[in-house]
C-alpha cells in the first residue's frame, strides 16, 4: 500500500495530521535532528502526486531526496525541523536526546496537527494524540516526509562541517561510524562535535588534564547570565572533545549553580 493511502486510509477526514521522524541516531559525531510534517485532506487531494513519492528516506537516492525536500516543503501545510547537539546528546543520552528534538520539532509547527503519527515505539510526549508506528516511515507518508526533512537538513548540516572542521570527512560519511571515520579519528582525535558518551570516540580521546583549571576560573568569572551561556559557547564547546566526561558533568554542576545565582532574583 501507498504510504498515502495508508494515512488516508487510518486516520479521521476532517483533521490535520503530522508525522514524526529523526535522523542521526546512531551516528558518532553531529546532533540528532528530528523533523515534524504536517498533512490534510486538502493537500493529499492537491499534491497527491508529490506526496505518493514520499518513501523512507534511507531508500531514496541523495539527490532525489534533497529535491523531493525542496518540494516538500513549498506542498506541506506545514513543518519544521529541530536539532539536538552532541553535547546535549552525552548529557541525556541518545534516545532522550532524539525524544527531545521531536517535541521541539512539533513545537515549531504554527499548525498543530490533531494526531501525531510517531516513528518507532517510543513516545516524545507532546501534549498531542500520540500513535507509535513502526517502521513508520515505510508505512506513513507523514512519517516518510519528516524522515527526508530531518535526513535532508542534517546532511547539509554534517556537509558543512567539511569546511569546518576538514579531515575527519564528514561530507562523506555524515558522522556515522565508516572505516573512514575511525581513520580521522585516530589520526585527528576527536572533535568538538563528536559524541564522546559513545564508546568508539571516547576510546580515541586524548583528555587534557590541564584545560580543567582554565575552563572553570572562565566559568567562575563569568557576571552574568549572558557571559555564562557565551562561556559554554566560546569556551566549553571547543575544549568539549578534549575532556573527559567526569569532568565535563563536574562542569555542568558547577554550571547550573552558577546560572540559579546569577538569574535569581535581585537581593
Amino acid at each position: 500500500m501507498n504510504p498515502l493511502d495508508w494515512d488516508l486510509g487510518n486516520l479521521p477526514g476532517g483533521i490535520p495530521w503530522g508525522g514524526v521522524d529523526e535522523a542521526g541516531r546512531g551516528a558518532w559525531a553531529g546532533p540528532v535532528v528530528a523533523a515534524c510534517a504536517v498533512l490534510d485532506r486538502e493537500a493529499a487531494a492537491r499534491w497527491g502526486h508529490v506526496l505518493r513519492e514520499a518513501r523512507d528516506s534511507k531508500l531514496v537516492p541523495p539527490d532525489k531526496r534533497a529535491a523531493m525536500a525542496a518540494e516538500l516543503k513549498m506542498i506541506l501545510p506545514c513543518w519544521a525541523v529541530a536539532e539536538v547537539d552532541n553535547m546535549a546528546i552525552d548529557r541525556e543520552n541518545i534516545l532522550e536526546a532524539s525524544l527531545m528534538a521531536m517535541r521541539q520539532a512539533v513545537s515549531g509547527c504554527e499548525i498543530r496537527p490533531r494526531i501525531l503519527l510517531v516513528d518507532g515505539n517510543r513516545a516524545p510526549r507532546t501534549g498531542l494524540a500520540e500513535r507509535l508506528v513502526v517502521d513508520g516511515d515505510a508505512l506513513s507518508c507523514a512519517i516518510a516526509c519528516a524522515s527526508i526533512l530531518a535526513k535532508t537538513h542534517r546532511d547539509e548540516l554534517m556537509t558543512g562541517m567539511e569546511a569546518v572542521l576538514p579531515g575527519y570527512g564528514f561530507a562523506r560519511h555524515k558522522g556515522y561510524g565508516t572505516p573512514l571515520h575511525r581513520r580521522a579519528l585516530a589520526d585527528l582525535g576527536p572533535s568538538p562535535v563528536h559524541r564522546i558518551s559513545y564508546a568508539p570516540v571516547a576510546a580515541l580521546q586524548r583528555p587534557e588534564e590541564g584545560l580543567r583549571g582554565p575552563l572553570a576560573e572562565a566559568m567562575e568569572a563569568c557576571a552574568t547570565v549572558a557571559e555564562l551561556q557565551a562561556w559554554v559557547e566560546t569556551a566549553l564547546r571547543p575544549a568539549y572533545a578534549k575532556l573527559k566526561l567526569e569532568w565535563i558533568e563536574a562542569l555542568r554542576s558547577r554550571y547550573a549553580e552558577r546560572l540559579a545565582v546569577l538569574a535569581g532574583p535581585e537581593p
